[in-house]
Formats: C-alpha cells, structure tokens, sequence
C-alpha cells in the first residue's frame, strides 16, 4: 500500500531545500535576464564578409581618374561645340555665382570662339582629394594647358581660372565682349536665320 498524502506542515529539512531551489530558480532567471538585455544592447561584433571587405578597400568610382576624365571630356566637348549654357553647368557652385547662365550664353553669342569645333585631347590627370588637375590641348593648339576640376556631390566640375572669374565678377558682359572684339580674340558671329513668313507690308 501506498503512504497517504500528507497534509500537514512538511518534516523538518525539506522547507529549506525547496527554497534554495526556488532561490536558484530566481537567480538563474536573473542572469538569464540580464545576459539576455547585454547581447541585444551590445552584439558580440562579427567579422565581415570577405566581399564586404573587398568591397569597402575598393576605391571610389568618382574618385577615379576615369571619372575626371569623363567629367572633363563632356564639359571640353560642350565647350568646343559651342553649348556655352551647357559647359556653364559643368562649372563648380563657387565659378557659377560669379556670372549668370544667361549672361555667358550671350556673351558667346555676342563673342563666339574664334576656331569653333576645336576639340580637346586630355592628357595627364593629377587628383590630389576632392581636386583635380587636367592637362589637355586642343587640335588647333596642341600644346598643353592645365584646367582645374572640383568634386561637389560626387561629380567633378570645372573651375575656371581666377583671373577668368575675376573679369566675369567686375566687368559686365558688354565690356568684355568689346574688349575681346578689340583683341581680335572673337570669332564670326552665326548669321541671324532669315524670317520664313511673309513679309510685313510697307
């Protein structure tokens, strides 16, 4: 036969086994706990992958002798091509406050270059941070010229010459038209189309 259950106050000895057991419970819970809140506040660091690696020792694409020599061949060839507006737009933030977009495009207009269509051969490319120096010639003058190039927001644009901007800062586009005009550094300006409709009466 089995004992019966007991159900008076348990013998002696067993009251302080069963609360270290519950003492080591909460202990446990406690360090659980606690070891639990320090992985998720602080992760042991991982090693990266081998491509990750790679990849963040890799050189910047824009920061590439490729990328200069991109930047510098669009803004030589709108240029040479007569698309004063669009090589305006190549220049750096600082070149374009110094004269209006409108303004330069007249002045081309009012002064076109002399040999249009001359294009540029960039040579050597010397990047020293986030500038660069472009060395280039064009087919008209193939002796070698040094540009200087900017990295704003990831793309390369051109800086003209201070003594460039300084003209463009304290002289209006009038004057330097007539002043280059003087110079004979002015080339023929494109004839005006002539009107297509009738001609007004009188």
């Amino acid at each position: 036969m089995g004992y019966p259950p007991q159900y008076g106050p348990p013998p002696r000895g067993e009251t302080g086994r069963g609360l270290a057991v519950i003492a080591l419970m909460v202990a446990g819970l406690l360090i659980g706990t606690v070891v639990a809140v320090s992985m998720v506040l602080d992760p042991p660091a991982q090693s990266s992958p081998p491509s990750a690696t790679a990849t963040a020792d890799a050189p910047d694409p824009a920061e590439s002798e490729e990328a200069v020599r991109q930047a510098a061949q669009a803004a030589f060839d709108a240029y040479a091509n007569g698309r004063s507006g669009e090589f305006w737009d190549r220049w750096s933030s600082g070149a374009r406050a110094v004269i209006d977009r409108e303004e330069y495009v007249r002045l081309f207009r009012l002064c076109p270059q002399l040999v249009p269509g001359a294009l540029f051969d960039i040579g050597d490319i010397v990047i020293t941070g986030d500038t660069a120096l472009v060395t280039a010639g064009r087919t008209t003058d193939p002796t070698p010229y040094d540009y200087d190039f900017v990295r704003e927001d990831g793309s390369w644009r051109y800086v003209p010459p201070p003594e460039e901007q300084e003209e463009y800062r304290s002289k209006g586009v009038d004057q330097i038209a007539a002043e280059r005009q003087a110079a004979g550094t002015c080339g023929a300006a494109a004839p005006v189309p002539a009107p297509t409709g009738p001609l007004p009466p009188g």
